[in-house]
């Protein structure tokens, strides 16, 4: 429909019933700005209002839509085309809405996903590769001392290992996802520089008492770091803790 044709249509149509905008407003109970919008075709008069808005120009709503006074002979042809015009225009309008759905939608699942992925970030613990620059490990007198330094918080855990001869510990160290994020650093060479520097954010420390924390500790005593699970090493039987010391770094032994 050429809503700019209907709206001047309105505007001659008030003009010929000696109507003002304010007085056919008040008519409509409705605002001078509905009108006025109306008439230079930045708007459409709602269906609920046509035909009373239709009775009080001396039109029918078949002119309305067509944007002119119609001779009889012209009234199927015009209805139909209007109907045609109406059909598109709900056609388009749906069209519309739908991709305002679909836009929402996608603003939705992607908010969804951000509020996901900031959970993952704050509670995920990531596994840190051996790097001997980072991680020292000792044994003294009365208790066995691990520390991280790096740029960003390490928490150290670890899992004893009794043989028939030796003491095996097997310490871990984890950093949750969002401190990976937020530490800015790629490679273990940046970390690195870091210890070697005065600038160290945290300095993780493991210690581990031999007699209150290692049941029936040996005097040997092995010292590994590993990135396997500790959950698995303290599952594990004799032939899985091979595979592991393999896969295992060893940072000290008495």
């Amino acid at each position: 429909m050429n809503q700019e044709k209907i709206g001047k249509f309105i505007a001659q149509c008030r003009k010929e019933k000696n109507l003002t905008q304010s007085q056919l407003a008040e008519k409509l109970n409705m605002s001078n700005k509905s009108i006025s919008k109306w008439e230079t075709g930045k708007g459409m008069p709602d269906s609920s209002i046509m035909l009373e808005l239709c009775t009080y120009l001396g039109i029918n709503v078949n002119e309305l839509l067509s944007g002119e006074h119609l001779e009889k002979e012209q009234y199927q042809e015009k209805a139909n085309e209007n109907i045609i015009n109406i059909a598109k225009e709900s056609d388009k309008n749906k069209k519309i809405k739908n991709k305002i759905i679909v836009a929402i939608a996608i603003v939705a699942i992607c908010l969804l996903i951000a509020l996901i992925m900031s959970a993952i970030y704050k509670h995920i613990e990531i596994s840190l590769e051996y790097d001997n620059r980072l991680i020292k490990a000792k044994i003294e007198e009365d208790s066995i001392i691990c520390s991280f330094n790096g740029s960003s918080l390490v928490t150290l855990y670890y899992q004893t290992f009794n043989t028939n001869s030796e003491t095996l510990i097997f310490v871990n160290g984890k950093m949750l996802l969002q401190n990976k994020i937020h530490s800015h650093f790629e490679t273990w060479d940046s970390m690195a520089q870091l210890n070697n520097g005065e600038n160290l954010n945290f300095n993780s420390e493991l210690i581990i008492n031999k007699s209150k924390d290692i049941p029936n500790c040996k005097e040997k005593i092995k010292v590994y770091y590993t990135n396997i699970s500790i959950n698995k090493i303290k599952e594990a039987n004799q032939d899985e803790l091979q595979s592991i010391i393999e896969n295992s770094n060893l940072m000290a032994e008495s």
